[in-house]
């Protein structure tokens, strides 16, 4: 069974950042009043998703590691000092570990392992932290879902921030307002006044400006990029949702957008869907009932994108008898080459073929299993394929298995691609610069191999299915 209901506008306006934004210079500490023992400047930090890869770094300049220790626990301060600011920077949160950062050293964002949590609470990652009075906490703020990445990989943190107003004589007119709060590109926070400092400020009266505070004493995390700037007011937030209306040539409006929530069972919604600037005509887009999802081109044999958080947005589907049928994820998209993951090639070395002809991929359609994920079925240059891609119960991420029959002399399967891909034990790997994880079994040998600008990992297909998990 699955749900369509209306979403507030909270899910499709994220406003328009367009100040020019200023990096706090990462090559030295010398922005920040006396740090501590536990703050360390590296050019990069290693851990994994289940804490079980032991943390390293790399020597350099860049990122800020808390290396927390019950003996060192400080916070970070900036020297500098704000009111109103947009605020980006990116984190890197460990197993278990919980963090946070202080607008003015008074209003707390929270950063916490809130990694495959449904539910997320005041205290998840990217909420308004609470106050606290009398032994009781409230006015903390939930994200409207979860798009937390897994330990051991960057998330961006954008935050719209508007300082509290005083008068002449220093009395407080206006609270302080968090504009927007974005993770990982998703708005899951928009508009929430604060009525004073949070549980756990550094200062507890309040002022026009204050300096930014990185929170040290709760667990091993990591920044970079820490970009600020003035908070330039953003064009008011529609009230209603454009639709393009094909007759007529102008975009109309409608109030509630239609959004597919699986409740029971996985969901399969059959759209066209955007990928970059080309429309894509035969995708599916499956969603989980644990918030994971993904899309498939059934024309290429590609899982194109992936996310965690709300499904689907079906609204231009439904908008004039289905004109557009397009579909928009919900949730922090992670996309991938759309091409296919099988191919023959010539040796280990030789160049994967871009996207299929048409005459070269013949659909078979797809078969459900007994929990309601699909197989899809299909013949590719004398391949036969059959691609099951489903949920483990520990909700780490998608599993995906290839079984390939015909002539699989030469047969290989592409499993990665991207910019980077590192190697952090012998079935785990990075790709993209932390963006997710790939586990691998070792006994089918993957391996990495140069690809233009960037790197592939690959197996060799000998007569067995390979199965890979994509963890993020």
């Amino acid at each position: 069974m699955s749900r369509i209901f209306f979403l507030f506008s909270l899910l499709i306006w994220a406003g328009t950042v367009t100040a020019q934004l200023q990096s706090i210079d990462l090559t030295t500490l010398d922005a920040f009043r006396n740090p501590g023992k536990n703050w360390s400047i590296v050019a990069d930090v290693y851990t994994s998703y289940d804490g079980k890869v032991k943390t390293r770094n790399v020597s350099g300049t860049g990122v800020v590691m808390n290396y927390y220790s019950p003996k060192h626990e400080s916070d970070l301060i900036t020297k500098e000092e704000w009111g109103d600011m947009e605020l980006e920077f990116e984190f890197m949160m460990f197993k278990s570990s919980n963090s946070g950062v202080y607008l003015q050293g008074r209003y707390e964002v929270q950063l916490y392992d809130s990694w495959k949590k449904l539910n997320p609470a005041w205290y998840d990652a990217g909420a308004i932290y609470s106050r606290y009075n009398n032994g009781y906490s409230y006015e903390g703020t939930q994200p409207v879902m979860n798009v937390a990445k897994a330990p051991g990989l960057w998330q961006k943190l954008q935050i719209r921030f508007r300082a509290p107003r005083f008068n002449d004589k220093g009395e407080k007119t206006e609270n302080a307002r968090f504009e927007s709060v974005q993770l990982n590109g998703v708005t899951i926070i928009r508009e929430v006044e604060v009525s004073g400092c949070t549980r756990a400020c550094l200062f507890p009266e309040e002022k026009p400006t204050g300096p930014l505070v990185f929170q040290g004493d709760h667990g091993p995390v990591a920044f970079r990029n820490i970009r600020y700037g003035k908070l330039i007011p953003p064009p008011p937030p529609p009230e209603k949702r454009d639709i393009w209306d094909r007759n007529s040539h102008f975009w109309k409006t409608t109030v509630n957008p239609l959004v597919v929530i699986p409740v029971a069972k996985p969901e399969i919604i059959r759209t066209f869907l955007k990928y970059g600037d080309t429309t894509l005509t035969h995708v599916l887009s499956v969603g989980s009932v644990n918030e994971l999802n993904y899309s498939y081109d059934v024309k290429q044999g590609a899982v194109f994108q992936f996310w965690r958080g709300k499904f689907l947005d079906v609204t231009a589907a439904w908008w004039d008898r289905g004109w557009m049928q397009l579909g928009v994820p919900m949730g922090a998209v992670i996309t991938l080459p759309n091409t296919p993951v099988v191919a023959v090639l010539t040796n280990e070395n030789s160049a994967w073929p871009g996207a299929a002809a048409f005459d070269d991929m013949h659909n078979k359609g797809y078969v459900l299993d007994r929990n309601g994920f699909p197989t899809f079925k299909y013949s590719y240059n004398n391949l036969e394929v059959e691609d099951k891609i489903d949920f483990p119960g520990s909700h780490d991420g998608i599993s995906r298995t290839l079984t390939v029959t015909g002539n699989t002399a030469g047969a290989f399967c592409r499993i990665a691609n991207g910019k980077k891909i590192e190697k952090i034990k012998e079935d785990l790997f990075l790709v993209d610069d932390k963006s997710y994880y790939l586990q691998v079994d070792k006994k089918l040998k993957p391996f990495v191999r140069q690809s233009g600008d960037g790197y592939e990992l690959i197996v060799k297909y000998n007569d067995r299915p390979v199965t890979y998990n994509i963890i993020w």
